[in-house]
């Protein structure tokens, strides 16, 4: 009887944090994520030295919570991740091939973005940081943004956008990042294309060899 209860209780409040994920807006998303982030930074200088895939593990479970990591990837690989594509393919096995290697590259691109988004995290030495509501003037194709400036160094803060949608449960998804105008998403779908051609086409290939080096783009951020 106990673990029955147990069990019910269990699930009631799984249900209301699902709702209270969807009924949160995209500036509350970005603000309550960002403030865990900062916790979790705080508590991994005790044990970063020590337990490095510890810090990894907490990165990975906030992200996964926001980020929509195969709409992201999707877009990245263009035609070969549309649904356009997959319509037009004539056999099941076609298709399956297709869901596959979008699976594939979820992976890839989601473990890449987080190993290297995780290590970035950890030269924030508290800098203060802002989460503003993004200017209704900002075209972003049916997405809502939403702006954070981090200040450091220098004397302007770095402006960080990111474009959010809803999923199929009403939750507020993260789907792209611009840091000082240098969209992620397009640069990677460059990235993405350029292999295409390096390897003649061969979308496993490309998958296989994927790496996530945003270094370059965070160097340019920076000038």
């Amino acid at each position: 009887m106990y673990k029955k209860i147990a069990m019910t209780v269990f699930m009631v409040f799984g249900m209301l944090s699902q709702s209270f994920a969807a009924d949160k807006g995209p500036y509350e998303v970005v603000a309550d994520t960002t403030q865990e982030l900062v916790k979790v930074i705080e508590d991994a200088r005790s044990y970063i030295d020590k337990e490095p895939q510890r810090f990894n593990d907490e990165v990975r479970r906030i992200m996964d919570d926001v980020v929509d990591f195969q709409s992201f990837a999707r877009g990245i690989m263009g035609k070969y991740g549309s649904r356009g594509y997959y319509e037009s393919l004539k056999t099941e096995a076609e298709r399956a091939q297709f869901r596959e290697r979008v699976i594939r590259f979820t992976d890839s691109f989601k473990d890449g973005l987080i190993n290297t988004y995780s290590k970035g995290l950890l030269s924030f030495n508290g800098n203060r940081i802002e989460v503003l509501p993004l200017a209704d003037d900002v075209d972003l194709s049916g997405s809502v943004g939403v702006r954070q400036d981090i200040y450091g160094e220098r004397s302007k803060p770095y402006q960080v956008i990111y474009t959010l949608r809803q999923d199929s449960s009403g939750a507020w998804k993260l789907r792209n990042v611009i840091i000082e105008g240098l969209n992620l998403g397009r640069i990677y779908q460059n990235q993405f294309n350029a292999a295409v051609k390096q390897y003649n086409g061969d979308i496993d290939k490309v998958i296989d060899n994927w790496t996530v080096a945003p270094q370059e783009v965070m160097e340019k951020a920076a000038e």
